[in-house]
């Protein structure tokens, strides 16, 4: 049995709809060692610490990078880290991971005029803001953000980017194949929800499309991010839909069915390249991360 704080926490990040990937698995770590704190001798037992992480994976099954972090907490565990420090040093590693990131990230948007995007990822906000900081307001990129419906993920990074001097285009994701065509920008770039070993990526509903546009169009379309995101082995994955109350939530005739899915599958063909903490790859980037356990192993099944 689990804390009453643990159990709420769990619920509001069920209803988490505008986090991205990474922010959520932030908001997971942090949920894990509140409730480690409050019972490491429990937690000190390797079934225990791992039976909680299990109930933290599955609040979000598309967010299929969570297992990447079960697989850190039980790597530290094994390594003699102490059960009270084990959420620190996954935040450390996954914040030594994210700075090598940006810092890779940086000189390919600052050669930009014009920069496509969908969805919020945090890691390229923090980019972007970086950029800012470094650059004249005149030299920055222009930006070209759809809005990412259903939950206006694009309309929240709009108004951060703004504040940061970047100047924005704003457009309905049904306009992606018009944006592509009348804006020639230089560079698509997106985040990731999990990265598949063959190389499809799952992220926001409309990449796809995106992607498919960018293809045509001979733009070239980026993932940008850490290697946390990529799975060691396939996983079965399963587009959901999710509430209709998202799309239609008033005066919907019960003959009209809405499907409300929130991530979908890129293919790896679409795909021009990945920027991730070891560098830019136009391959699935290379990660190495030793399973010495049968039993890690097996959470992965």
């Amino acid at each position: 049995m689990y804390s009453e704080e643990f159990q709420e926490r769990i619920s509001d990040l069920k209803a988490d709809k505008t986090s991205g990937s990474e922010e959520i698995v932030r908001k997971a770590i942090q949920l894990i060692k509140n409730e480690i704190q409050k019972d490491p001798i429990r937690y000190g037992k390797i079934m225990d610490l791992s039976e909680m992480l299990r109930e933290v994976i599955v609040i979000k099954k598309e967010m299929l990078a969570l297992r990447n972090v079960l697989i850190y907490f039980i790597d530290f565990f094994q390594h003699g880290i102490a059960v009270e420090d084990l959420a620190d040093r996954v935040i450390q590693k996954m914040d030594d991971q994210r700075n090598h990131l940006i810092e890779n990230l940086i000189p390919i948007i600052s050669k930009c005029k014009n920069i496509v995007t969908m969805s919020r990822s945090s890691t390229i906000f923090s980019a972007l803001r970086k950029l800012s900081e470094d650059q004249d307001r005149e030299n920055l990129p222009e930006l070209t953000i759809f809005e990412s419906r259903p939950a206006l993920e694009g309309k929240k990074l709009a108004l951060e980017v703004v504040n940061l001097g970047y100047k924005v285009n704003y457009l309905v994701d049904a306009a992606a194949g018009r944006a592509i065509q009348a804006l020639n920008p230089d560079l698509v770039l997106i985040g990731a929800d999990t990265i598949f070993p063959n190389g499809n990526v799952v992220n926001k509903i409309g990449c796809h499309a995106l992607a498919i546009f960018a293809f045509q169009c001979k733009i070239p379309f980026y993932i940008a991010s850490t290697t946390l995101k990529l799975l060691l082995k396939a996983i079965p994955f399963t587009i959901k839909s999710y509430p209709s109350n998202d799309v239609w939530a008033k005066d919907r005739p019960k003959e009209v069915k809405v499907y409300n899915p929130y991530f979908e599958i890129i293919p790896a063909n679409l795909i021009a390249g990945f920027i991730t903490e070891h560098g830019f790859s136009t391959n699935i980037p290379d990660i190495k991360l030793v399973l010495e356990k049968e039993y890690i192993r097996e959470m992965y099944e």
